[in-house]
């Protein structure tokens, strides 16, 4: 039995597939099948149930899987272990960060993050959160930026900032001569929204609904940008983090009543081993004077 095999038997149970699992773990097919039978002869068990058309685990296999899945996770860990020196953030770490966040952040933040971790080469990749927690399960991304969702709970996260929820209005509309909102005046608005995915829509239309407004079906955006442009053509309204109240022709920003926040936090695995690090840098981004200033400045 060896590591390999191992990871052989988590490809085929994630494809379903022998060849496809083969081609994602480098080998040829025969090799992986023969390493997965000679796995099965040493356990005395059948991992895999080969009669169908789509390979499926039996119920041993299930059980099984679950502790292998154990074994790889212990596996990376130790090999990162191994690789932690007295610079807890030295070297390349890739980051996911939400695509709500990383236009907005990432230009006030990474000159002056760079400078001051000047062993670390960070990577950054935009990923809406269900990706984020696919790719921190597989070590694909080290840690991450991202709105607190309750799917995190089972992640270690360290608190960021707090970022205020705005009503972006045309300036020919007639709420752009309110100083602040109340939910309910957005009753018979053209509310637009991202799509699905994006944990920014989920928590506005939370309070919406909790408020009794409508979401408007019209259009469903991937970019905060593109319903921006709507809302500078007069064609609906939208919500927009403080950090993306940036000045745009045409559209103003208003305050909403009661306050609506979101929670920006770091997440990364519970047993990574340089939590140390991503504490480290998470306490230099919550003090940063650009980062503070953009949060706290008036509309």
């Amino acid at each position: 039995m060896n590591l390999k095999d191992l990871e052989y038997v988590k490809a085929v149970a994630h494809y379903k597939h022998f060849r496809k699992a083969a081609d994602a773990c480098f080998v040829s097919q025969p090799t992986l099948s023969g390493q997965i039978k000679k796995l099965e002869q040493e356990l005395g068990v059948i991992i895999f149930d080969r009669s169908t058309k789509h390979v499926t685990l039996t119920a041993k296999g299930e059980r099984l899987l679950t502790q292998i899945a154990v074994v790889l996770e212990q596996t990376q860990i130790l090999k990162e272990l191994a690789a932690t020196s007295n610079e807890p953030l030295q070297g390349k770490l890739t980051i996911g960060i939400i695509p709500t966040i990383a236009p907005y952040l990432l230009p006030t933040l990474l000159t002056s993050m760079k400078a001051a971790f000047i062993n670390s080469q960070f990577s950054f990749i935009e990923m809406q959160t269900t990706t984020i927690l696919a790719a921190l399960e597989s070590g694909e991304v080290d840690f991450a930026i991202l709105a607190d969702v309750p799917e995190l709970k089972s992640y270690h996260t360290i608190d960021l900032y707090k970022e205020d929820f705005l009503v972006a209005v045309s300036s020919d509309n007639a709420l752009c001569k309110h100083k602040k909102v109340a939910l309910q005046d957005l009753q018979g608005c053209n509310l637009l929204m991202l799509s699905d995915g994006h944990c920014f829509k989920d928590q506005a239309q939370q309070f919406c609904f909790s408020a009794g407004v409508d979401v408007s079906s019209q259009y469903q955006g991937n970019s905060l940008e593109t319903l921006l442009a709507l809302v500078a053509m007069d064609d609906g309204i939208t919500f927009v983090p403080k950090l993306a109240a940036i000045p745009r022709v045409g559209i103003h920003y208003l305050p909403i009543f009661p306050n609506q926040q979101r929670n920006i936090v770091f997440a990364c695995r519970k047993h990574y081993p340089h939590l140390s690090g991503v504490e480290q840098l998470a306490q230099w981004l919550s003090a940063h004077s650009n980062l503070k200033t953009k949060l706290s400045e008036a509309l």
